[in-house]
């Protein structure tokens, strides 16, 4: 079976989407699959612009681009109505924050930030909560590569935390999927 993941990751500078972009991909590469990874952002490090994309594949990918992801994450804007167009027919969004809108079936809105913020008590794990949210909605990766790989990115003074962090977000994304 062919599965190609396309994963396109929204945010701003210092959210550390590109740090959850190359977890995923080094935990994509750990369970065999070809990965390409890359990042593009605003002249500002932090505050300004990030996007950060992920393609995996058990087959040669011979596109490394994305036109059509069938994963998305936005961090950083709850308009989730303008990036709908751009997901593939089968694609999910996932948006950071809450609503009271019913939603179509593949937006899931996680409050992420405030996961971080209010349970895990450390407002900068957001993207590694981020981490869990996107493996617990979509398992694109299994949960135990998803933490070795995060394990390897981290520094070992806040591996802790960021386990915790981790938890937090895949109970979080499952608990949104089995709400749709």
């Amino acid at each position: 079976m062919n599965k190609r993941w396309e994963v396109r990751l929204i945010g701003t500078g210092g959210q550390g989407i590109v740090t959850v972009s190359i977890i995923l991909a080094n935990a994509s590469v750990k369970e065999g699959n070809n990965v390409v990874q890359s990042q593009n952002y605003g002249p500002e490090v932090r505050g300004g612009y990030s996007t950060a994309y992920v393609i995996a594949s058990n087959k040669s990918i011979l596109y490394p681009k994305i036109d059509s992801p069938n994963v998305m994450m936005v961090m950083s804007d709850t308009s989730y109505k303008k990036y709908l167009p751009e997901l593939a027919e089968d694609g999910m969004l996932i948006m950071n924050g809450h609503t009271e809108e019913t939603l179509p079936d593949k937006v899931y809105f996680v409050p992420i930030t405030d996961i971080a913020h209010d349970k895990v008590k450390r407002p900068i794990t957001a993207n590694i909560v981020s981490l869990g949210v996107i493996v617990g909605i979509t398992g694109m990766v299994s949960e135990k590569t998803a933490l070795e790989a995060m394990e390897a990115a981290v520094p070992s003074r806040a591996l802790e935390i960021n386990k915790k962090a981790f938890a937090l977000g895949l109970e979080a994304g499952k608990a949104a999927l089995e709400n749709k």
